[in-house]
């Protein structure tokens, strides 16, 4: 294969992961089941830690998969755009109910997630110096904390309510906490995917 065709190949690959992550999200999370099971079930304040626990790892694992699988050609923003992306057509084009404090048929959905995959871009090129797993996990609890805090800023003050200041250092724990898991988890299971990647490459 020649650089042109790897490139196409990696950008598809990551578009096709943020694919599967918005359908996995819209089709698994119906309207509703994110807030019942945060503030009924797990008894947790918001607004934000549906974003803190079920939106963001699903983003870290879209980002940090696309980046380590496409060997950082800007896989996670890609993949991130294609996740948000996903999400705002098929609301859109299937009239699919979502709650509208998550945004998640909103241009703003796309700028959110946008950002949290320039935060593992940038976390990934500036955190050279340390190994993975390590580095997958700091990107990815980083990554969601600057999620949750775009949530707090520009999407919740007009879809729900603003955060209470006594409720932040819980939720930004939970988002810290829940990215660094499922940065780890990303980073394991990109592995398999590099692999199988490479060898279609030398075909």
């Amino acid at each position: 294969m020649d650089i042109k065709t790897v490139t196409r190949c990696h950008a598809a690959v990551c578009a096709a992961i943020g694919c599967g992550g918005a359908l996995l999200f819209l089709f698994v999370f119906p309207i509703g089941s994110i807030s019942t099971l945060m503030h009924d079930v797990l008894r947790l304040p918001g607004p934000g830690a549906g974003i803190a626990l079920v939106l963001g790892p699903l983003v870290i694992l879209v980002a940090l998969i696309s980046i380590l699988v496409s060997r950082g050609s800007v896989g996670a923003l890609i993949g991130c755009l294609a996740f948000g992306l996903t999400c705002v057509v098929l609301v859109w084009l299937f009239r699919i109910p979502t709650n509208p404090k998550g945004a998640f048929g909103s241009p703003l959905l796309i700028a959110a997630v946008g950002l949290a995959g320039l935060v593992v871009e940038a976390s990934e090129l500036t955190a050279g110096a340390v190994e993975r797993p390590w580095r997958s996990i700091l990107s990815g609890a980083l990554a969601n904390a600057v999620l949750l805090a775009s949530y707090w800023i520009i999407i919740f003050p007009y879809t729900a309510d603003r955060v209470r200041w006594a409720d932040v250092p819980l939720l930004l724990g939970l988002a810290i906490g829940s990215g660094a898991v499922w940065g780890y988890i990303a980073d394991a299971v990109s592995n398999p995917l590099s692999v199988a990647l490479a060898r279609r490459e030398k075909e």
